[in-house]
């Protein structure tokens, strides 16, 4: 057995090295593009075959999402070569690629929808409050390496794109229940249906667990339990064959378990938070692939935090984002697609304790992209955006991608590109103080920060291998970061452009069906990382990331409907580069396992579905970000219907 799979691989390493010949004897087509890999909307704002992506891209689909058995959103990005997801606190996810982990990923832009969920004015990601369930995720695609050229700033490490379930994607009722230990209790409620014009899709649900409140440590107890609940809306009209308007409706809300017994004033409290949005994009045909799309969205965020009834001290805030966008794609040739837009933005936050006054930010960008196929085995990707940050920066954010292809099956992609993060307004201007009888100040920011810089270069293989069930994805990169912003030492603290790094590594994705209902995906990433710069008062550069991730994911369905995966992830040693050596989180590895069975539970043959989710099967603990936060095993059982 063992030499037989040795013959396998083999074949296949192979079957690689030769793939260059082959290709003279074999015309290749845009059709053998179209094989087993996704086509994909984000990396330059078109609809691509994988293979033609500008950037590296990593895929999760609802079949992975399902079998990863994962509750929070957060938790997904697990399945990502070089995604680092902790939590700062049980209700403060922590997700990042690559260097400069602290808990607020400020380098990779997150979208819902095309809805950009990164708010400059707290410089953060808001993983907690997202009106989104689990799910409600149709797919997400993940740029790894620079976007900005397509999406701005904040886009310097990656893109997220969370793409959920059409309006006309389901038909019916569906409901479930989770109960688990650690206080988990989640119930969800949809209810879809599909018409000649006009499709929707609701959404009800709560979702609750006690955090870390489990896990009972010498270093203190937690106090972040939180009770959320949230609801969701799409509709689509299309009135005709021409023109379709989607809308959205989300909105979330419930407590969040804060502070801590040790830490004065901030003592355990609930501060409770609010987010909704409302979305409508416009799409209009114009026939021959070409289209036209208009999307405004508005976004509400409240935290409503008090730290009474030790201080009568307030460390609320509001948050609102107005973002209009249009996008004009045409074909200009048989061999030449080009799609450019604009967009204008305003962000205006209200935050007392951390600034003197309201603040308003007005930004705007002008894009475009081009693809030109060049031969049948060469493709050209370009593009480029300009950006008005709105606080006094102008930047221009190139990208160029060269893609050949060595067989039908097998591609080579060169990639260079220069992308920018603009400083957030908190960056610039804060100033975080509390009145007496606390009377201290935490920031206060003197401003005149020059955007971060960071010029990648990449090389990446993706091949597939079908009499073997298989793909393969590799890239290998590198990238230089200037002009790092970060804290400095002493109280108040400012923000300034501390230091340059460096960033080098390898990334591998393989997928493998075989049988009638196998398929491993699994992801491996090695990544060097190095600083011109040691700040005494910050954790070695090199060691804020591990050298060695690991991510593995099997599932198998049985004929008589009983399906199991198994969930694998390792991380290396690592210190994020905001904690001290008591944070240190050593080499871990966790199996999580998902086995459900479905059956029929009336004579019209409705549909329902009991799942056990075991994570961290050895239930030894592992620390997540700080030593406080001790993951430890945890299980839970859903219960599902269809009808």
């Amino acid at each position: 057995m063992r030499n037989h799979r040795q013959r396998h691989y083999i074949a296949i390493i192979l079957t690689l090295l030769t793939s260059g010949y082959a290709y003279a004897a074999d015309e290749p087509s845009e059709s053998d593009f179209l094989q087993d890999l996704p086509v994909v909307l984000t990396a330059s704002r078109m609809s691509q075959p994988l293979a033609e992506a500008s950037n590296a891209m990593t895929v999760i689909d609802r079949e992975m999402i399902k079998a990863s058995g994962f509750r929070n959103v957060a938790d997904l990005f697990r399945l990502v070569p070089g995604m680092y997801v902790s939590y700062f606190s049980g209700t403060a996810p922590i997700v990042s690629y690559h260097g400069t982990t602290d808990d607020s990923a400020r380098r990779m832009q997150v979208m819902v929808d095309g809805r950009s969920i990164f708010m400059p004015p707290i410089g953060a990601v808001n993983w907690a409050d997202l009106p989104l369930q689990v799910g409600d995720i149709e797919r997400i695609e993940v740029i790894r390496g620079p976007a900005a050229a397509s999406y701005g700033g904040n886009s310097t490490q990656g893109v997220i794109n969370i793409v959920t379930r059409d309006a006309g994607d389901m038909q019916g009722f569906e409901a479930s229940a989770t109960k688990g230990n650690g206080g988990i209790g989640d119930a969800s409620i949809r209810a879809g249906k599909r018409g000649d014009t006009l499709d929707y899709r609701i959404s009800l649900g709560y979702h609750s667990d006690t955090g870390y409140d489990a896990n009972k440590y010498e270093y203190g107890d937690n106090y972040d339990s939180h009770k959320t609940r949230l609801f969701n809306f799409r509709g689509n009209y299309h009135p005709n064959g021409v023109d379709s308007v989607d809308f959205q409706l989300g909105y979330t809300e419930g407590p969040r378990g804060d502070g801590s017994v040790d830490n004065p004033p901030d003592f355990p409290h609930d501060k409770h938070d609010t987010e909704n949005f409302a979305q409508i994009t416009w799409l209009r045909s114009l026939g021959g692939g070409d289209e036209f799309k208009l999307q405004y969205y508005h976004i509400y965020q409240n935290v409503f935090n008090t730290l009474e009834p030790v201080l009568p001290l307030s460390d609320s805030y509001t948050n609102t984002r107005d973002d209009l966008e249009f996008q004009h794609t045409i074909h200009t040739s048989l061999t030449n697609r080009f799609v450019w837009g604009a967009s204008v933005r305003r962000d205006w936050t209200w935050a007392p304790s951390r600034f003197l006054t309201e603040q308003t930010v007005n930004s705007s960008t002008l894009f475009a992209s081009d693809e030109w196929r060049m031969t049948p085995k060469w493709l050209l990707n370009t593009g480029a955006l300009l950006e008005d940050s709105g606080l006094g920066q102008m930047n221009l954010s190139p990208r160029v991608a060269l893609i050949y292809k060595l067989a039908p099956r097998h591609t080579l992609r060169f990639g260079v590109s220069e992308a920018y993060r603009n400083p957030s307004v908190y960056e610039e201007r804060a100033d975080y103080y509390f009145p007496p009888p606390v009377d201290y100040t935490f920031y206060l920011a003197t401003g005149h920060l020059r955007p971060e810089r960071l010029l990648s270069q990449e090389i990446g293989y993706l091949g597939e291998f079908p009499q073997y069930g298989m793909t393969v994805d590799v890239r290998i990169y590198q990238d230089q970061l200037h002009d790092i912003i970060y804290e400095t030492d002493l109280a108040p603290k400012d923000f300034r452009n501390l230091f340059d790094a460096q960033h080098h590594g390898v990334e591998v994705t393989t997928k493998h069906h075989w049988g009638d209902h196998n398929l491993l995906t699994f992801n491996y990433t090695f990544q060097l990382m190095s600083s011109n710069v040691k700040l005494p008062y910050a954790s070695d550069y090199s060691g804020t990331m591990p050298k060695h991730m690991v991510s593995a994911l099997y599932s198998k369905m049985w004929t008589n409907h009983v399906a199991f995966s198994m969930g694998y992830y390792q991380q290396g040693r690592m210190l994020s580069i905001d904690r001290g050596i008591t944070d240190q989180q050593q080499f871990t590895r966790r199996i999580d396992f998902r086995v459900s069975k479905q059956f029929k539970f009336d004579r019209a043959g409705h549909q329902a579905e009991v799942a056990l989710v075991v994570q961290n099967l050895s239930g030894d603990p592992y620390i997540d970000y700080t030593v406080a936060n001790q993951f430890n095993r945890r299980a839970f059982v859903t219960t599902s219907v269809a009808f």
